[in-house]
């Protein structure tokens, strides 16, 4: 009882000192904080002064990145034209905003089934969806997206050209424009004409090229073994040379290292439908103009394409991507 009693003595004594203010009390406090701190060293000891104020410049530089929210912005639109069927498929992520802490990827895809050959829309759709079936399961650590790219290009190859329930001998083919990017780090493929383009400060510009006959035939005039008058009259300038579903893939681009983009910068994937119907100006205008909604930028320019009142409209499909801060 003894030993009890004077617990609670000394538990009152130290609850009553605690309302007391005077000096002593709040040296004790003052020293209790202290000790619970290390004492952080010199900057003179540690950082050369002058690479402190730099580093000072830059700082304000570095907040501002990493507190203003950034965002991917998507949108897509796509038409039949005159043609009897859609062979065209697309996907794309939907519009999301970007961290700095942590790793998000886009995917958009545009595939355009061969008309010339048989099953274009069961090619361009089993494309389209075997790429976003393996893009779905990649895990969020760090991924080589060329070699993904490559290794997609050769499974849906291979998959399209090893059907055998076609009514025909002729095959089945699609080509393919694919892109991913991983925050603002942007990576593109492409396999036959299909068309990838960037919207930069005003300027617009293809990234890809077309694997037509016709660049086979650009490296025969080069050669000197054609005039560049034979090679524009060619009736098969325009035949693919490299598709999926053909069975070893001639033409494939990929780039090794990622774009990064800008804020503003804009992508447009899309098929041959709109490239042979509109020119790289006609899509520049009609970009600049829409350039604050890329929803309506879609729709315009299949628009376009439809204004241009062609009888032999192929399926028309447009994929717009803006990276935005």
């Amino acid at each position: 009882m003894i030993r009890n009693s004077k617990k609670i003595k000394i538990k009152r004594r130290i609850y009553d000192g605690a309302n007391d203010k005077d000096n002593n009390s709040n040296n004790t406090k003052e020293r209790r904080r202290k000790k619970r701190f290390v004492k952080p060293p010199k900057l003179s000891r540690t950082l050369d002064k002058r690479a402190f104020s730099r580093l000072a410049d830059e700082i304000p530089q570095f907040l501002k990145l990493t507190h203003k929210e950034s965002f991917i912005i998507t949108a897509a639109d796509s038409r039949i034209g005159q043609r009897n069927e859609q062979q065209d498929s697309f996907f794309v992520t939907k519009t999301m905003p970007l961290s700095p802490f942590r790793l998000r990827r886009t995917l958009a895809v545009v595939c355009d089934g061969m008309g010339g050959l048989e099953a274009g829309d069961r090619a361009s759709l089993t494309a389209v969806s075997m790429l976003k079936l393996a893009f779905d399961k990649l895990p969020t650590a760090k991924v080589d997206i060329p070699k993904f790219f490559s290794e997609m290009i050769d499974y849906i190859d291979c998959e399209i050209n090893r059907w055998d329930d076609l009514k025909t001998d002729k095959g089945a083919g699609t080509t393919l424009v694919s892109v991913i990017i991983e925050n603002r780090r942007l990576y593109w493929a492409s396999v036959g004409d299909s068309s990838i383009f960037i919207y930069q400060q005003g300027k617009l510009k293809r990234i890809t090229t077309s694997h037509n006959y016709k660049k086979i035939l650009d490296k025969m005039v080069d050669g000197g073994v054609l005039s560049q008058e034979q090679a524009e009259h060619d009736p098969q300038k325009d035949a693919l040379v490299s598709y999926l579903g053909m069975g070893g893939v001639t033409f494939r681009e990929i780039n090794s290292k990622p774009y990064v983009l800008r804020s503003g910068d804009i992508l447009m994937l899309c098929s041959d439908g709109v490239t042979n119907t509109l020119s790289e100006s006609d899509i520049a205008a009609v970009i600049k103009e829409n350039s604050d909604d890329v929803y309506r930028c879609c729709k315009e320019i299949n628009q376009s394409v439809s204004k241009k009142n062609n009888a032999m409209q192929d399926n028309s499909t447009v994929v717009i991507i803006q990276y935005a801060e």
